[in-house]
């Protein structure tokens, strides 16, 4: 374990100063209600916003794929910047209560593990860290060894997390000591790395990896249980295979992507195909709804599928873009577009309800609590939004 010192000094002072005093005004309209078949019921109300990155940094178009997360014991919420700043803000209000800052940018979920009182997020630099929720205090801080993407999960007592460089790690959560890791090779020349999550589902952990293959390992030992290659065949051209979504698995059958070959039903047990949706490609975000999948498929819109065989349930089809998991809340469907910004869906019908657009798009997993909405956009600018009658 690293225990390294690495808080940067804060250069723009008096931008984080005037930038502690107070939110910013309401968000824009949207542009693409124009073009879909609204009902015209204002869902999502807006809260407050706030801008959590200087300003002259706006002009360089960041992508910020940190996701968020609620405290509802503290009224608290979380979220990070590619700036490097990790902030605790008042749930209500947008108060800034404490902001932790590392020279490397954060582009993952935080986690909140209650068990141990901690608050986890992993930046580029490969640390994954634990905060204290209430100070912003360092609890332990753990050297992965690349850039930590995707969310983290976790079960009693364990923490499990990956990076883009294909390790994937278990890590006594009080302490933030390493239990085991998991290491696939890159491929030959390849330059990019997954976003993905794991899956964690009884003692089974299930990861994806940019090559194609889906492995099943134990949770105690990291062991591989079983692996199956879902790469593209037969083709000349440049193809990713990369399992670009965290997988789910819904009564035995885990659904996974691959952004160029599409979506696949996979024994969970024993890691046979069950199903495939070839032209399914570029899901980048994956859900559970009740015994089914939702399926965010960049360019195309929003599936929903019967995860047993594949068929397609509904299709809402839409000029999407990159997607993240969609969330599942109160018999609706939020869902970030790195485009259009929040999307909300009603689960039965798929029927586009709102387009909450954000102004630059949101790339991260927003988070969804008691009728609340927090995302942040590209821009930089934190949104919470109520949900009317939540």
């Amino acid at each position: 374990m690293m225990n390294r010192p690495r808080h940067r000094s804060l250069a723009a002072a008096a931008w984080w100063a005037a930038l502690a005093a107070g939110c910013v005004g309401t968000p824009p309209p949207s542009a693409l209600e124009a073009r879909l078949d609204f009902p015209g019921v204002r869902v999502l109300q807006p809260q407050w916003r706030r801008l959590l990155i200087d300003p002259e940094r706006r002009e360089y178009r960041p992508i910020e794929r940190s996701g968020a997360v609620f405290d509802p014991s503290r009224g608290l919420v979380f979220v990070g910047t590619s700036q490097g700043r990790f902030w605790a803000l008042e749930s209500g209000s947008g108060e800034v209560v404490w902001a932790h800052g590392e020279p490397d940018g954060f582009h993952s979920a935080p986690l909140l593990i209650e068990d141990v009182g901690l608050v986890v997020a992993g930046n580029d630099g490969g640390d994954l860290l634990a905060f204290a929720p209430e100070t912003g205090a360092v609890r332990w801080r753990l050297d992965l060894g690349g850039p930590v993407r995707g969310e983290a999960s976790y079960r009693e007592g364990v923490l499990y997390a990956r990076t883009a460089t294909q390790r994937v790690f278990a890590i006594e959560a009080s302490s933030g000591r390493e239990l085991w890791s998991f290491e696939r090779p890159l491929p030959e020349g390849y330059v990019s790395g997954s976003e993905a999550g794991v899956l964690v589902s009884g003692d089974r952990v299930y990861a994806g990896f940019v090559d194609g293959t889906v492995a099943a390992l134990s949770g105690v030992t990291g062991e591989k249980l079983w692996e199956i290659n879902l790469a593209t065949e037969g083709h000349d051209e440049l193809v990713l295979d990369d399992i670009c979504a965290t997988p789910v698995e819904v009564e035995g059958t885990l659904v996974v992507s691959s952004y160029d070959n599409g979506l696949f039903g996979i024994e969970a047990s024993q890691g046979g195909q069950r199903w495939h949706r070839p032209e399914l490609t570029h899901a980048c975000g994956l859900a559970v709804l009740e015994q089914d999948v939702l399926a965010a498929v960049a360019g195309t819109g929003l599936a929903r599928l019967d995860s047993t065989t594949g068929e397609t349930v509904w299709m809402r089809r839409y000029p999407a873009g990159t997607q993240r998991d969609p969330i599942v809340h109160r018999g609706l469907i939020v869902l970030a577009d790195d485009i259009h910004g929040l999307l909300l869906f009603e689960a039965l019908t798929g029927q586009v309800l709102q387009d909450a657009w954000a102004g630059a798009g949101v790339a991260g997993r927003p988070a969804v609590l008691d009728g609340r909405v927090a995302a942040l956009d590209n821009s930089g600018e934190f949104l919470v939004y109520l949900l009317a009658g939540g």
